[in-house]
């Protein structure tokens, strides 16, 4: 009995031995990055801790494995696993517990530091981000390139673009990637249409671009990659407020057009309002017509905007159909931006223009023709007036009688076959749709059977069922298909 126990504790002193819990992580990681972890836990029976959260922040299980070790005999299940969170300040990892093969574990804590990144530095590749100037006012476009240059020898298998944190700013990626050639490197070039949100000092950080290149320090047959992170450099702004009641910033034209200044009583007038130019044009209100007693219908603005020469331009469009009940003007508007080349507030105004109404009601004078004055000659006719005798009038009758029969039987058989005629000819969908009865269905459809088995299987079930409405919908459908 004692060599039994003996055993017993020999062999948990053997697995306990081989139990073990392992922690890597680095202790700096770069703000915006993941912060990557891996955990290697040897042991039989484990029990991990909740790690869904770590400081609040959401932690995404990356990958995982299990592999044996075979130690004297003894075999022991070793886990390894790797998650990743991104943390926003610096902070303490915490110690985290495991239960293996009956016995508690901790890990130490580690003391976590956000770095700012920076721009990497490389004989073989380099990510910038530029801009033509530094000084800008709130809602000017301007354009942000950014470049990246490599090698060509340099073999990438494949790039990812960190997405943007443009705080700040609203921004549209421009469909213009360029591919070029300059020296020895490959570039590649993308646009962005940047507009400034606020006034002040504002920062674009540096952008992360993710390339996996061919790994060249290992020789051997098999090819291998590597990620590297490539970090641009970052830009910063000099954003200036707008004079006060002003949102737009550019060089624009505006202009009116109508189809007409004359016009009757009820009759539409088209007034159409053009704005074009360079600058944020999407920030142009909806323009209304402040006119008083007419009714006027109006379409929203349509928006066109483009690229041209790096210069954010476009159109804007509104067409009023102004219905008036008088005379009336259609007042100028007054349109006012902020030009940068002039540094000053420019102010353009439309003309206004005057419409006249005609009178609907116009007075038609009525002239009295006066009776003519003419001599009647009043003729004098002989009538002659024959006497029927009472024999006759019975016949007459009789004849009119046998002939208004005869008129309305032939009235009723015509009616009645065109109703057949029609009956005949309606479609049998629109017979099926107006049936109200089970019995109804199956009598019109019984015809039809052997003529789609789909049709024959669901006339078959109509009469086990009492709510036919479901069925009479598939039904429909089949006919549809077999133009019925």
């Amino acid at each position: 009995m004692k060599l039994v126990k003996i055993f017993i504790f020999f062999q948990f002193f053997i697995i306990t031995l081989f139990a073990d819990v392992n922690l890597y992580i680095k202790d700096k990681v770069v703000k915006g990055e993941p912060l990557v972890f891996t955990l290697e836990i040897s042991g039989n029976e484990i029990k991990f801790p909740d790690l869904s959260l770590i400081e609040g922040n959401s932690v995404q299980e990356i990958s995982s494995s299990i592999s044996t070790n075979v130690i004297n005999s003894e075999i022991t299940k070793v886990i390894k696993k790797s998650y990743s969170f991104i943390p926003t300040k610096d902070f303490i990892f915490p110690s985290l517990e495991f239960e293996i093969d009956g016995k508690k574990y901790h890990t130490d804590e580690k003391n976590i530091i956000l770095e700012k990144a920076s721009k990497t530095k490389s004989d073989i590749f380099d990510l910038s981000i530029k801009t033509d100037k530094k000084e800008f006012y709130v809602g000017e476009n301007f354009i942000l390139k950014i470049v990246f240059k490599h090698k060509k020898d340099l073999q990438i298998v494949g790039l990812a673009l960190g997405k943007p944190n443009f705080e700040n700013f609203w921004y549209k990626q421009i469909d213009d990637t360029k591919r070029y050639e300059e020296n020895d490197f490959s570039v590649i070039e993308l646009k962005f249409l940047m507009t400034p949100l606020k006034e002040g000092n504002l920062t674009i950080n540096p952008m992360l671009l993710q390339a996996q290149v061919m790994d060249d320090s290992f020789r051997s047959f098999f090819s291998t990659t590597k990620d590297v992170n490539i970090y641009s450099n970052e830009l910063n702004f000099d954003v200036k407020a707008l004079p006060s009641n002003i949102k737009l910033v550019g060089d624009f034209e505006i202009e009116t057009t109508i189809d007409k200044q004359k016009v009757k009583h009820g009759e539409a007038i088209s007034y159409k309002l053009k704005i074009k130019g360079t600058g944020n044009i999407d920030d142009i209100p909806d323009i209304k017509l402040p006119i008083k007693d007419v009714t006027i219908y109006e379409n929203k603005p349509e928006i066109k905007t483009y690229i041209s020469n790096d210069k954010y331009e476009g159109t804007y469009e509104k067409v009023y159909s102004i219905i008036p009940n008088k005379s009336f003007t259609i007042p100028s508007i007054n349109f006012e931006f902020f030009d940068k080349e002039q540094q000053k507030v420019i102010s353009k105004t439309t003309k206004s223009y005057d419409i006249e109404v005609e009178d609907a009601e116009k007075r038609e004078e009525v002239v009295l023709e006066k009776a003519k004055d003419e001599n009647k000659v009043l003729e004098s006719k002989e009538i002659i007036v024959e006497k029927i005798s009472f024999k006759d009038r019975v016949m007459f009758f009789i004849f009119g009688v046998l002939f208004t029969v005869l008129v309305f039987s032939i009235y009723f058989y015509i009616n009645r076959y065109k109703n057949i005629k029609k009956e005949e000819l309606k479609p049998l969908s629109k017979k099926v749709k107006e049936t109200k009865t089970k019995t109804e269905l199956i009598k019109i459809l019984a015809v039809y059977m052997k003529i789609d088995s789909r049709l024959d299987e669901l006339i078959y079930q109509l009469e086990k069922v009492e709510d036919v409405n479901i069925i009479k919908k598939h039904i429909l459908k089949i006919l549809k298909e077999l133009k019925l």
